[in-house]
């Protein structure tokens, strides 16, 4: 068997049989002689599995039961008692224990339990490595254009390397979503994908939120709290909107990114840094390494390989294929037994410009799931929940292509002209200047397009 197993037992007899027992069967033993010792362990180390005594002083062992519950790691704890009580056993079980033994315990029936407690820790990490894998098929989750075809190529190379890589694109482009499927298809997939907004941590919480705590570093700190470095360990750690770290945090992450290790706050001992980092941004981070907004060996270290996910205007083409895609699981979500998308309603929604990207796409796709009835979803629904959605408004956007930040026409409030124009271009585009059909799916008149055609100067 191969397992960490914590022995938490007042009674040094009890601890030494134990520990001589489950390490001739090859498991890795630590032992502790009461509740607050235990606990003390099990926040700076993981255990797959905790053998806690019931009757101990200081902290008997349900309470140290529920103070294990409330931490970061979650064991597997198998409660030993000397008395034949059926309601506490109850009781523990309730509260989250595994199992339970009467002590001592026959030696063939603990290896029995704790053997059949290792393999359901190894069916469940199974279990959700095959989860991970079904449901992220890349071409059914990104798109089937040519743009999304070379980014899910870039993906499967990525993937199979412990790189660490920054990823850049609009606002609603799929950038977390890109590097879960990264770390999905990694190495590291049984271990956690954990995303952090770097915009949402006020700076003073930074260095406690990002290495953690140690109990009384200072006013508050109550108890040791791991940070997010050590939480992803074995997986991968997001940092999300980049370009909003101040030059402290930056040089911070740089040093645990050079050195492969951190401190706590209030600890003088190391903690090794066992995991990938990607970075994510909205904007050009090279524009902002050169203005020095943003340091340029922070930059170079994590840009050991570089994604650009396209916005939704430059793959139109996927706009069909994600729109049905999310009409299921928006039917899934409310319920509805919706046949899919009319032809009508998947031509309006290939007319419009998308500043939001898959991010509003999918909002428009939700709203109008909702305002329909069981059965195809029409244009006038797609239409109601155009007007339930506002695009965001964002300042002008960052031309990941060119070498200047330029405004995009969607970036800033269209006049009514504008976009009435912008969607009647579309329009005909998508229907390859078929005036009759791009009137149906404007729901205007033939003659009143062609007076438009005419006023925007449209003529082909």
């Amino acid at each position: 068997m191969e397992g960490r197993i914590l022995i938490i037992d007042d009674e040094a007899s009890i601890r030494k049989g134990f520990g001589l027992l489950l390490t001739s069967e090859g498991l890795t033993v630590a032992s502790a002689g009461g509740g607050p010792e235990g606990l003390a362990l099990l926040e700076r180390e993981s255990f797959d599995i905790v053998l806690l005594d019931f009757a101990m002083p200081e902290l008997d062992g349900l309470e140290v039961l529920r103070r294990i519950k409330r931490l970061e790691q979650d064991p597997m704890v198998i409660m030993i008692t000397g008395y034949d009580e059926v309601a506490l056993a109850v009781e523990a079980i309730k509260e989250g224990a595994y199992d339970y033994l009467l002590k001592p315990p026959d030696p063939d029936h603990l290896l029995m339990t704790l053997r059949r407690a290792l393999d359901k820790i190894e069916l469940e990490k199974k279990v959700c490595v095959l989860d991970r894998s079904l449901a992220f098929t890349l071409e059914n989750q990104l798109g089937k254009s040519a743009a999304m075809a070379w980014v899910i190529a870039e993906i499967k190379v990525v993937a199979a390397s412990d790189f660490s890589l920054i990823i850049e694109g609009e606002t609603g482009t799929g950038k977390s979503f890109a590097a879960s499927l990264i770390h999905n298809l990694s190495a590291r997939a049984a271990g956690p994908f954990i995303a952090l907004d770097m915009g949402s941590i006020p700076e003073t919480l930074l260095e406690s939120e990002l290495f953690g705590h140690r109990k009384g570093a200072f006013t508050g700190a109550e108890r040791s709290k791991p940070g997010y470095f050590e939480l992803a360990k074995g997986g991968t750690l997001l940092l999300d909107e980049l370009q909003n770290l101040s030059p402290g945090a930056q040089a911070k992450i740089l040093q645990v990114v050079e050195e492969k290790k951190f401190y706590p706050v209030g600890s003088d001992k190391p903690v090794k840094v066992d995991l990938r980092i990607i970075g994510a941004s909205n904007s050009d981070l090279r524009r902002a390494v050169e203005s020095g907004e943003f340091r340029r060996d922070l930059y170079y270290r994590l840009n050991e390989y570089s994604l650009l996910m396209p916005p939704l205007r430059e793959r139109p083409e996927d706009i069909a294929f994600l729109a049905t895609r999310l009409l299921s699981a928006a039917a899934v979500e409310l319920n509805r037994n919706l046949s899919g998308l009319s032809d009508e309603a998947l031509a309006l929604l290939a007319a419009q410009p998308w500043p939001g990207n898959v991010r509003e796409l999918k909002n428009v796709v939700r709203r109008a799931a909702l305002l329909s009835s069981d059965g195809e979803v029409g244009v006038e629904q797609v239409s109601q929940g155009m007007q339930g959605v506002t695009a965001p408004t964002v300042s002008p956007v960052t031309d990941f292509h060119s070498t200047e930040s330029v405004p995009v026409d969607q970036s800033a409030p269209l006049s009514l002209e504008e976009s009435e124009k912008l969607t009647i271009a579309r329009a005909l585009r998508h229907t390859a200047s078929n005036r009759t059909k791009a009137a149906a799916i404007l729901g205007i008149t033939h003659k009143t397009l062609l007076a438009k055609i005419k006023k925007y100067n449209l003529e082909e």
